[in-house]
């Protein structure tokens, strides 16, 4: 008798038996270690401004989500090759566009030319600093707009190499997101001055694999909508500022 119950239920509501037994989405989210957007804190968690916000949009959603750092590099492969997976904070490029769908944009920065030294004088142009020795990182859209503008950029996977090579004297200058750069100085106790900025706001989004289904990359995109217009989001910022 039970089971004609269920029987005539799905028959005159069909959406029953499908909210029921539909597969739930889950997903895999890969990032790096760049701070305040997205980092590995003390427990060994990812989080950060953009971790936080992509969190609050599979929740919307009820969807799941994996977070996980991997070099920068490693990232986009995953990305590109592995279904059901994004990885953010990406700069949204040209070259880019036709490799992933895209929610967002999440934030956005500029693009600066640091230095240790804080009488280093500043250059109005990116090229005008074409002479010095610059360390930037492998497969990032920053490191690629600074060689677009003539620099002669050493690109290193980690991060955190570059700090390092920039307080060594090894590089004269490290080039790095506006917001990103400063942050993640500061927590390696270091202080950095920009010296030179991009004329252009570069905006960082979630890319997701072309395998995902276009109705789940729909609705995250809603999903940031609402949160952007119910205050959630400056909520966020104003945390991280």
């Amino acid at each position: 008798m039970r089971n004609a119950l269920i029987l005539i239920v799905c028959i005159l509501w069909p959406g029953a038996a499908i909210s029921q037994t539909g597969p739930s989405v889950a997903l895999r989210i890969y990032t790096e270690e760049y701070a305040p957007w997205n980092f590995t804190d003390d427990d060994g968690a990812v989080t950060g401004l953009n971790t936080e916000l992509i969190q609050l949009l599979l929740n919307k959603r009820g969807f799941k989500g994996r977070f996980e750092v991997v070099p920068w590099g490693r990232a986009q492969l995953f990305t590109q090759t592995q279904a059901d997976s994004c990885f953010f904070s990406a700069v949204r490029t040209p070259e880019r566009e036709a490799l992933y769908q895209w929610v967002g944009p999440l934030s956005q920065e500029y693009v600066q030319l640091f230095s240790t030294n804080p009488a280093q004088p500043e250059f109005k142009h990116f090229s005008d600093a074409v002479k010095l020795r610059i360390g930037g990182q492998t497969a990032d859209a920053f490191t690629d707009y600074g060689i677009s503008q003539g620099l002669k950029i050493q690109r290193i996977a980690e991060i955190p190499v570059n700090l390092s090579m920039l307080q060594l004297g090894r590089i004269d200058l490290w080039l790095a997101g506006s917001v990103g750069g400063p942050y993640i100085a500061a927590q390696k106790g270091m202080r950095v001055y920009p010296v030179a900025t991009s004329a252009e706001v570069f905006e960082l989004w979630l890319a997701c694999s072309l395998d995902l289904s276009d109705k789940v990359v729909a609705q995250l995109n809603s999903a940031l909508q609402l949160i952007k217009q119910d205050g959630t989001l400056d909520a966020i910022l104003q945390r991280y500022r």
